[in-house]
């Protein structure tokens, strides 16, 4: 007998909760373990720096006691075995503290300052027993010796007490971070849990009312039999045209599928093939009837010459729009000089004709699609070139300086990551800034729409191109005095 859905829901629920849980556990004891290690690793630095302090208060205490003896010699000879068994002792608990290996470098050249000074006390403290009364030029040397072995000992100190604090500090971070997660894993577990076993509780009861609700319909099935044969009648004819509903639907619904499956290559090709034979009827049309044809089937003909051509920029346009959004593995190492120098070879007629110029700073190499950066420059210089001034010959120039994201703070870039910001500056009829996000939408334009200007979908590629790049494009202008397309790229360190 097939069990219920709803009993099957439930135990799939159930199921599932209870393997997510456990995982949700995993991972809070996981958390809870790494927030115990970075805490001992916290306390062991701390105990280490207590140690570093006490061997250096021990050389230090010996070092007094020697110079007391030589000047005084009324105290007693200093032990020096003592305080090396002393400085000994705390060198072998701070190495069994010790896991960081630059600390435990530092701690091999401390051992061996503190070996040099006692040695060192011992050879003052022989030779003083050996004479009466050492000389003062013999005495102020090895004062002198003794404050530059506490120097440089106190120095060795610092410096693996700064590790300590270094490391100290990050470990700090790493287990409030566990303890964060640890506690916000913990919350989830307990939300989840609830959710999972309402959820399963719900089906269950809902399966319970139906089956008592079942029960009582059998208590009175033997005084309505012709209602229910009635009602289970009415029931197939509506289960009949509801399965003929879900089959149109699926069938609606594949063809759905097999559309948008198609619609790009469609775009691409099929779409255009229309295109192309108007071109041509119209071209037969011009060759064969222009001089039957009057001033307004003339211009009427050259409108729809226009519109075909606008539709064709339009369909190619969204197939440049789609390719860009596509993922594109061939990421090499680009010279920036080389594409600009390809796109002014593209560029050559357009830039004669409107004695455009063009100058640029030396270029970085970067890392990316080389065909998507020539279709950028490509854009923005032919943008710069079409929106110029009545009477004022087109200048546009090319800077590129490296900044700090944190420095310049826009949305986009990353506060830790150098970029360079290459700036296509010109004197063109620029745009009111309140424009200067909507310019980069698709379809936008701020001119009137006429086939010369495209059809608004170029900044777009652009800015989707510079994000391909985890970059940024953006753009800043005044009416009539030009516009400034700043492009920020990552600046990464090329071999």
């Amino acid at each position: 007998m097939e069990l219920p859905k709803r009993i099957v829901y439930s135990r799939v629920i159930f199921s599932t909760g209870i393997v997510l849980l456990a995982s949700l556990c995993g991972l809070f004891l996981y958390e809870t373990y790494q927030q115990n290690v970075s805490t001992t690793v916290v306390d062991h630095a701390a105990l280490i720096n207590q140690k570093l302090d006490k061997v250096y208060v021990s050389v230090s205490e010996l070092e007094s006691e020697v110079r007391g003896y030589l000047l005084s010699r009324k105290h007693q000879n200093p032990n020096t075995m003592q305080a090396g068994s002393d400085t000994d002792k705390l060198f072998a608990e701070i190495d069994s503290l010790n896991t960081n290996e630059a600390l435990g470098a530092d701690l091999k050249t401390l051992k061996g300052l503190v070996h040099t000074s006692r040695t060192a006390a011992d050879s003052v403290l022989v030779y003083a027993a050996s004479v009466k009364a050492p000389s003062e030029p013999y005495v102020l040397t090895v004062l002198g010796r003794g404050t530059e072995r506490l120097r440089l000992i106190r120095q060795q100190i610092d410096r693996m007490q700064r590790i300590g604090a270094e490391e100290s500090r990050a470990r700090g971070i790493e287990a409030k971070t566990h303890t964060i997660l640890a506690t916000l894993i913990g919350v989830a577990a307990s939300i989840f849990s609830v959710v999972v076993f309402v959820l399963a509780f719900y089906f269950i009861d809902q399966e319970l009312k139906r089956s008592q609700q079942y029960v009582d319909e059998m208590k009175s099935l033997n005084d309505k039999i012709a209602q229910i044969n009635t009602a289970l009648q009415q029931a197939n004819n509506n289960l009949t045209i509801l399965n003929n509903e879900l089959e149109t639907k699926n069938f609606q619904l594949e063809r759905y599928a097999r559309e948008i499956s198609s619609f790009t290559h469609i775009t691409s090709h099929d779409m255009q093939e229309p295109l192309r034979k108007i071109e041509f009827f119209i071209s037969v049309i011009l060759e064969k009837e222009e001089q039957n044809l009057s001033a307004e089937g003339k211009r009427v003909l050259g409108k729809v010459t226009q519109s075909v051509l606008r539709m064709r920029k339009l369909f190619l346009s969204m197939l440049e729009f789609s390719l860009t959004n596509t993922a594109d593995n061939n990421v090499e190492e680009i010279d920036l000089n080389e594409v600009l120098k390809a796109t002014l070879e593209t560029l050559k007629i357009y830039i004669r004709d409107s004695n455009a110029n063009i100058e640029s700073d030396n270029l970085p190499r970067v890392r990316g699609v080389r065909y998507q950066f020539v279709q950028l420059f490509e854009n923005l210089l032919s943008n710069a070139i079409k929106f110029r001034r009545k009477d004022v010959l087109p200048e546009v120039y090319i800077s590129c300086e490296t900044v700090n994201g944190s420095d310049v703070q826009k949305k986009g870039l990353r506060a830790d990551t150098f970029y360079y910001r290459i700036n296509f500056k010109d004197n063109g009829t620029g745009f009111d800034p309140v424009y200067s996000e909507k310019i980069f939408e698709i379809f936008q334009r701020l001119v009137p729409r006429t086939d010369t200007f495209g059809v608004g979908i170029g900044l777009t590629i652009s800015r989707k191109i510079a994000e391909n790049h985890r970059g940024i494009l953006v753009a800043e202008s005044k009416p009539n005095q030009g516009s400034t397309f700043s492009l920020y790229i990552p600046a990464e360190i090329l071999s």
